[in-house]
């Protein structure tokens, strides 16, 4: 009996996705596969890293199997690069191909929950103070421009442009970084990453900033953050799957080739 499987396709306007989205499509035709847009068993992501984020803001709660076809810069998270697309159904239809990718839960004053696959960062226009508590213990009393909190996916992007440490993909941790931190006679922050067992809690609250003070996640500005907020962010992982490989030398391919090779 074949397996009539579901899909929908998204993808950015580049002539190359589009020209990837209907080889796709002629693949699963042939497989007889159907389209539907509205319940399907898997999304198939045509773009870079930005274009899956983007979309994926629409499954954090959906177990729906999720396939990044990379035609952009970066592709960390693509399992497949532009039309090389050997074994495409083989591999796909094959649920150990797939991993279910860590995200942040972002809880704002127990009453907003926000969800994160990079980081979350606190952006002050000047300088912003707040107390940083791990497993509430006080960690800092921090002061600077902002904090960064990323995912082990999520590394590789803004924390990594921050000083951060990379992190490869089967390791289980949140890490944090400072963003530009004060550092004079009167105050020191640490002004080192940290990295944290995936299980920690980390909690952000007694905010104080003369100017605006953002909560930006995976590049999108979402709130003002106000100086009685409290924000506790945990690790856990994303009920959706991604077909991904966690294979040291692929990632470390995957790295060489983003930040070293031309």
């Amino acid at each position: 009996m074949i397996n009539r499987y579901t899909y929908w396709i998204v993808t950015n306007n580049h002539n190359r996705s589009k020209r990837v989205e209907r080889l796709v499509k002629s693949l699963l035709s042939k497989a007889k596969w159907n389209l539907n847009k509205s319940n399907h068993d898997y999304l198939i992501v045509i773009g870079g890293d930005g274009t899956y984020v983007r979309f994926l803001r629409k499954y954090y709660s959906k177990p729906t199997k999720i396939i990044c076809i990379n035609t952009g810069t970066v592709g960390f998270y693509a399992k497949f690069i532009n039309d090389d697309l050997k074994d495409f159904v083989k591999i796909v239809t094959n649920s150990n191909n797939f991993i279910h990718p860590q995200i942040l839960t972002i809880n704002i004053n127990n009453q907003l929950i926000y969800n994160a696959m990079n980081e979350l960062v606190i952006q002050s226009l000047n300088t912003v103070k707040l107390d940083v508590a791990i497993n509430d213990t006080l960690y800092e009393k921090y002061m600077g421009t902002g904090i960064l909190i990323a995912t082990r996916t999520g590394a590789t992007g803004q924390a990594k442009s921050n000083g951060g440490a990379i992190i490869f993909p089967n390791v289980d941790v949140i890490e944090l970084v400072e963003l530009a931190p004060t550092n004079h006679s009167k105050h020191h922050s640490f002004n080192s990453p940290v990295i944290l067992s995936g299980n920690s809690e980390i909690k952000l609250n007694n905010f104080m900033s003369f100017q605006r003070c953002d909560l930006i996640i995976d590049g999108m500005r979402v709130r003002h953050i106000n100086p009685k907020d409290q924000i506790v962010i945990t690790k856990q992982d994303a009920p959706f799957s991604l077909c991904f490989s966690d294979d040291p030398k692929g990632y470390i391919h995957k790295l060489q080739k983003t930040f070293i090779k031309d």
